[in-house]
Formats: structure tokens, C-alpha cells, sequence
């Protein structure tokens, strides 16, 4: 039998120490356990108990009770990824309340689907919801067009009693206050003041009456009521020179601001600019026209 050399086991040896390491790093990958949820953005979500409704702005959501109610004790706050949830006792009796920008129904609520199939429609601080029995327990579900939110109650409570439970919560649309929508809104202004330079600079009257929100005075005196009256103004007095300036200036985008009170975007100098704002609809209008 040929006698492996020096040379050889020195070769087997250092692949040997290559998988020792290789094999250590995936160990250390493995063995992390994450406080909180990274999304794609970079942006770090903390998971688990919190101080206070507040803490939930991260994930979009506000939810609370009336802790000076005699009848709510044991009041907890959580996130859980992108679920909000404040946990309590009503007369004893465990509720759960829940909100997220993401999730639904029994996926929100974390709770099996036990009922029968009857359903009750109501109404809870102006949004339509649907409550259910369940085996056990009482559930309700709503949403304000962004937010989706769940009540459960952890017996099979009455009406009377999952109504006057409901009368106890309180809870807050905070999309926009989440990170990865802010990052969002910000690309996206930035998106149509670059629309708003281009729409200008080619006098693009078609394209700019959907862009503009009615009626409009512009501060060189125009009227503008509607599409048809946007439509057949003046371009040479619409798009003035000193504002098509203010503009193309080099750092006008790098520039684009909002107003003082935060309600509106503007784009162009102190005095020659055009103002707009991110609407209840998630779109974006011009709403003032400083030409």
C-alpha cells in the first residue's frame, strides 16, 4: 500500500479546516434569532411587547382602550410583524384587538374559523363590520379602506355585551406613518415634480388638467374652474418665463420641499413655484400654480 505523503495530508487538512469554518458560519446564520422583521427597504420592524399605542405607528396602525373604564383591566401591548394588537380583560373576560395594512379576517385575528356562517352587520365608529359567533367566542371585523382590524372575545359574549365592548376601543389609521410608505411617498413626489417640470416645459395642457386640482387661481390672476377653462387659457401666461426659470433650475428637484405646516409639496423658488399635495386618494394634484 502506497504511504500517503506529508504533502497529501497537508492538502486534507486544510479542506478539512475550510468545512470546519464553512460549516460554523451557517451554524451562527442559524442559530440568530431576530428582535424584529427586516423588509426589503432595510427597514427594521420591532416585534413583540411595546410600551404603548404609539409604538405602533411603525406598522401603520394606533390601537387602545379606554383604561379609565373600571370595567377594562390587564391592558398589553404587541406587534406582531405587521399585526398591532392590544390584549385586555373586560370584566374579567379576555379581548383581543387587532389591527393591520396587510392582513384580514381570521388571518388577522389568528383565531379559527368556528362559526356557522351567520353574520351580523353593524356598525363600529362610522365603518361597516360584520360580527360572527364562534365556538367559542364572539368576533367582529372592519376596515377603513388601508387598515383592516379584528375584535375578538374570548367567549361566546351577546350582543349586548360585544357592543359595549367596541364602545371601549379606540383605533387610528397611521399608514403613513410607516416607514416603508413614507420612503414610498417620497420617491413618489419627487416622481411627479419631475412630471410637473416636464408637463410644463411642454406646455402640455392635456396632460396638466388631470394633474390639477379644481378650482385653481393661479397668482398671475387666472381663473381656472375647470379642465375646459385649463384648456383653453393662455400658455404664454400661464407658463411665464420667470416661472419655467424657477423650474428648470439645476437644483430645483433637490430642492423640492414642503410648506412650513407639512401639508403641501413645492417645487421651484420661494416666490415662482407650484405647490401639491398626496390626496385622500393616494394621488398626487397640483393645488397652486405661483406663476
Amino acid at each position: 500500500m502506497k504511504k500517503a505523503s506529508w504533502m497529501d495530508m497537508g492538502r486534507k487538512y486544510i479542506l478539512f479546516m475550510i468545512a470546519v469554518i464553512c460549516f460554523a458560519a451557517i451554524c451562527m446564520g442559524c442559530g440568530k434569532v431576530d428582535d424584529g422583521q427586516e423588509e426589503s427597504t432595510g427597514i427594521q420592524i420591532k416585534s413583540g411587547d411595546v410600551e404603548s399605542a404609539e409604538d405602533m405607528a411603525q406598522i401603520g396602525v394606533y390601537l387602545d382602550v379606554d383604561k379609565n373604564s373600571s370595567e377594562i383591566t390587564d391592558v398589553k401591548y404587541k406587534i406582531s410583524g405587521d399585526i398591532g394588537i392590544v390584549s385586555f380583560r373586560y370584566s374579567g373576560v379576555k379581548v383581543e384587538l387587532r389591527g393591520s395594512c396587510k392582513y384580514e379576517m381570521y388571518d388577522l385575528a389568528g383565531v379559527e374559523n368556528t362559526s356557522n356562517g351567520d353574520m351580523i352587520t353593524g356598525n363600529i365608529q362610522g365603518y361597516s363590520a360584520t360580527y360572527y359567533t364562534l365556538t367559542p367566542g364572539r368576533i367582529a371585523f372592519w376596515s377603513d379602506g388601508k387598515i383592516n382590524y379584528s375584535l375578538y372575545i374570548y367567549v361566546t359574549a351577546s350582543d349586548e355585551v360585544l357592543n359595549e365592548v367596541l364602545s371601549h376601543i379606540v383605533f387610528e389609521n397611521r399608514y403613513t406613518d410607516r416607514a416603508d410608505v413614507q420612503q414610498q411617498i417620497e420617491t413618489d413626489s419627487r416622481a411627479f415634480a419631475e412630471k410637473i417640470v416636464k408637463v410644463f416645459n411642454d406646455e402640455d395642457l392635456e396632460t396638466m388638467k388631470d394633474m390639477v386640482l379644481y378650482p385653481q387661481e393661479t397668482s398671475g390672476g387666472q381663473s381656472i374652474a375647470n379642465e375646459n377653462e385649463l384648456l383653453n387659457i393662455s400658455k404664454k401666461d400661464l407658463f411665464t418665463d420667470i416661472l419655467m426659470k424657477a423650474l428648470n433650475d439645476e437644483n430645483a428637484l433637490d430642492n423640492l420641499r414642503k410648506t412650513n405646516d407639512g401639508s403641501e409639496y413645492v417645487i421651484g423658488t420661494n416666490y415662482k413655484n407650484v405647490h401639491f399635495i398626496l390626496n385622500d386618494d393616494g394621488q398626487f394634484v397640483i393645488t397652486k400654480i405661483n406663476n
